[in-house]
């Protein structure tokens, strides 16, 4: 049975409850989760912004739980230092749990409990789809068997590098975000660090949190947002300029509202740069943006792919066309047709479509 790990942080957002704290899980706000009967789950919750909300479970909605469920549960450390997780070892036969705050209503979800290999309908297959699966059955399409842990090290490896190419093709959309970034008077540069070791990114409000803004790569889109959470609320676009543009600017620290941005991204951290920087009558208001982060690293050999199903196909097969250019040179050609095949049906599905208008042509005869 497999171990799996979740990040617990708090942060403002809403979900069936309401707006206000809520939790949120591995950066999503109060996802359903499905709890596989006799998996082990870690709901670390070291962060500083879980400090004083005890992550529990129990058998009623959380917005009012009748009592803490506690089979297979236990609680470690205290919320908000380091080392604190609540675990759970999830009984056979456990009842639909509900994951709360045992101090504050309304800030968590539903823990659905299915039996292992009988996923319910409110499954999702990438949730238990672990990276040593992956690796298994790419490793049988390169026709190898009773693999080492070398081979197991050096699968993992491809699978990150596989990642990083996916991001490269821009491969990586379930991973946009947004959020809101609190203007300062005078201040036009805004940082997100890759992770809290390297620094302490911008203030934000709403949408995903600060700390869910770690890993951050690139910014999409940008927004003078004024009157935030109000009637009142509006968005006037920011136009994102490169480099040549924003050094040809002749006073960049002109005050003002600003109109444009420029990003620049770094090997620990990606800023944006705003033109022109945020006067008295800016400041306090917000620029809303809309992101994509990185594909994360697979990481522990239980943990599960940051990757949609839909993509899960073409994760298996991509790594076993990387891993055949290793240990089954005969099969490489085969394999990488294989996974471009798998690749462009995901993007296919990844798509976003929009509606479709015909217009008809009409035609005016002139008289001869």
């Amino acid at each position: 049975m497999a171990t799996i790990t979740y990040t617990v942080t708090v942060a403002t957002g809403t979900n069936q409850y309401g707006t206000g704290d809520k939790f949120y899980i591995n950066g999503s706000v109060t996802p359903d989760l499905n709890l596989i009967e006799g998996n082990t789950y870690i709901f670390d919750t070291s962060d500083s912004t879980v400090s004083g909300d005890l992550f529990s479970f129990s058998t009623s909605a959380n917005n009012s739980p009748a009592a803490p469920y506690t089979t297979g549960v236990t609680q470690n450390g205290t919320a908000g230092t380091s080392g604190a997780n609540t675990t759970i070892v999830v009984a056979t036969y456990a009842p639909t749990l509900y994951y709360y705050c045992t101090a504050h209503a309304g800030m968590g979800a539903t823990a659905f409990t299915p039996a292992a290999g009988s996923i319910s309908n409110q499954s999702t297959f990438e949730s238990t789809f672990t990276i040593d699966e992956v690796i298994e059955d790419a490793y049988e399409r390169c026709g190898v068997q009773g693999i080492t842990g070398y081979q197991l090290k050096t699968a993992r490896r491809s699978l990150n590098i596989l990642f990083q190419e996916w991001g490269n093709r821009g491969i990586h959309y379930w991973e946009v975000g947004n959020t809101n970034v609190l203007l300062v008077q005078g201040q036009s540069e805004y940082t997100f660090y890759r992770s809290t070791a390297d620094g302490a990114s911008s203030t934000t409000a709403g949408g995903t949190s600060t700390t869910s803004t770690y890993g951050l790569a690139d910014i999409l889109e940008a927004s003078y947002r004024q009157n935030y959470n109000n009637t009142s609320q509006s968005d006037s676009p920011l136009t994102k300029v490169d480099r040549s543009t924003y050094t040809a600017f002749s006073n960049k620290t002109a005050l003002g509202t600003p109109s444009q941005f420029w990003v620049q991204r770094f090997i620990d951290k990606t800023t944006m740069t705003l033109y022109q920087t945020p006067d008295s009558s800016a400041a306090g208001n917000y620029i809303y943006i809309n992101f994509v982060k990185r594909i994360t690293d697979a990481g522990a050999y239980d943990n599960v792919g940051d990757i949609p199903n839909r993509f899960v196909p073409c994760m298996v097969s991509g790594l076993a066309y990387y891993l055949a250019q290793k240990w089954a040179l005969e099969r490489v050609q085969q394999l990488k047709l294989l996974y471009e095949d798998e690749l462009s049906r995901a993007l296919a599905e990844d798509g976003s479509p929009t509606s479709a208008f015909i217009t008809p042509k009409t035609y005016y005869p002139t008289a001869s």
